[in-house]
């Protein structure tokens, strides 16, 4: 989505992302409250009340925002992706005031990502089967597109996470930008950092606003598309293993949804409450210790996959390690999770059997008192 800058215009970019994004968010805001747009409690939200969203907007203004300091080679690249960004945020806006069914998303989904794929966006591997045949690689392309639309709006259930985990997402994005010398890459991924900390002053737990699958779904849209362009500039496993392992938690909680849905024969598409946020806060934590967690877990992540573009093998082993027993660990407390909701609903269903029992013999002693004094005045009359 970005070509080239200068170090004075990354710095305007940042500042004018966290400005505007900060202006923004609250005028965003009130036009929810006074439109009643807003989320409602689910199975993936933990929010007991209606919160306002459509904060996506505002992340995107703010990201408008900073790209417009960027400098003019940047204008090729930005206006072949924005077929692909207009109609994931036109899909956003209708999802977050309609609430579209799953099957048509998805097919638009699909579209924006072939609009990407078809401007030149390609995920490098660093396999050379895959790499050095157009269809191969641009189906690789496309599954991580369309993956990555859906990663961030899974994660979006948690005051704070989705924002926070795009951030150190994208300033990793921007450390690697720098290493190899992409500084488009550098000022596109501080436009998103910038919008991401101005949303962040009120999506903090407790939230004032959410950004709704307008924001979720643009942000994975330009987080794909800055993955694209690193792998596009260094086409090596390396560099493929670091993008991976930057976009890490996301990565791993939608991993996660479909081998406990599988394992548990769930539909694969239903909402459930045993996302890694619910499995940390049935733990006892408490939102900002479940978001400190979550955000350092991101952060080892990243400063692996830093490490990882020029560490060798070692940095990769490591950092597929720390993925591999982190997916062990949380579906082994998902699976635990849902076997005391299944605990927790029997002996729910258990003692309204048993009320139903103990009210059933009065409420037909009652029922025969209320006849028979009904039959005496009868005959009295």
């Amino acid at each position: 989505m970005f070509g080239s800058s200068t170090w004075l215009g990354d710095i305007l970019t940042f500042l004018a992302a966290i400005i505007v994004s900060v202006v923004a968010t609250p005028l965003i805001r009130k036009f929810a409250v006074r439109w009643r747009l807003g989320d409602k409690p689910n199975g993936r939200k933990i929010h007991p009340d209606v919160i306002p969203h459509l904060g996506g907007v505002a992340i995107l203004f703010g990201v408008l925002a900073g790209i417009a300091f960027t400098t003019a080679d940047n204008i090729h690249v930005i206006l072949k992706a924005l077929p692909a960004t207009l109609l994931v945020v036109g899909l956003g806006l209708v999802d977050d005031t309609r609430n579209l069914a799953a099957r048509p998303k998805l097919l638009v989904q699909i579209v924006a990502a072939c609009l990407l794929v078809s401007a030149g966006f390609r995920l490098f591997t660093g396999v050379d089967a895959l790499d050095s045949f157009a269809i191969a690689g641009g189906l690789v392309s496309l599954v991580f597109i369309i993956g990555m639309l859906s990663t961030v709006n899974l994660i979006d259930g948690h005051d704070g996470l989705a924002a926070g985990i795009a951030l150190i997402a994208s300033a990793a994005f921007a450390a690697i930008g720098a290493m190899e010398g992409a500084d488009g890459v550098v000022a596109g991924s501080l436009a998103i950092s910038g919008a991401c900390i101005g949303f962040l002053i009120f999506n903090f737990p407790p939230a004032r606003i959410y950004m709704g699958d307008t924001g979720a779904m643009l942000l994975g849209l330009t987080l794909a598309q800055i993955a694209c362009l690193i792998t596009m500039r260094s086409p090596t496993a390396n560099t493929f293993a670091a993008v991976m392992l930057i976009l890490g938690v996301p990565i791993l909680d939608t991993l996660l949804a479909v081998a406990r849905r599988i394992v548990l024969r769930a539909p694969l598409f239903s909402a459930d409450h045993l996302h890694i946020h619910h499995v940390l806060r049935d733990s006892g934590l408490t939102p900002r210790k479940t978001l400190a967690v979550l955000y350092g877990l991101q952060l080892v992540l990243a400063g692996i996959g830093i490490a990882a573009v020029r560490g060798g093998a070692l940095p990769v082993i490591v950092g597929f390690g720390v993925v591999t027993v982190s997916f062990v660990a949380f579906l082994r407390a998902m699976i635990e999770g849902r076997a005391a909701q299944v605990r927790a609903a029997d002996a729910e269903a258990a003692q309204a059997l048993a009320r139903h029992v103990a009210a059933a013999p009065l409420s037909f002693q009652s029922s025969f008192s209320t006849n028979l004094n009904e039959r005496r005045s009868s005959v009295g009359r």
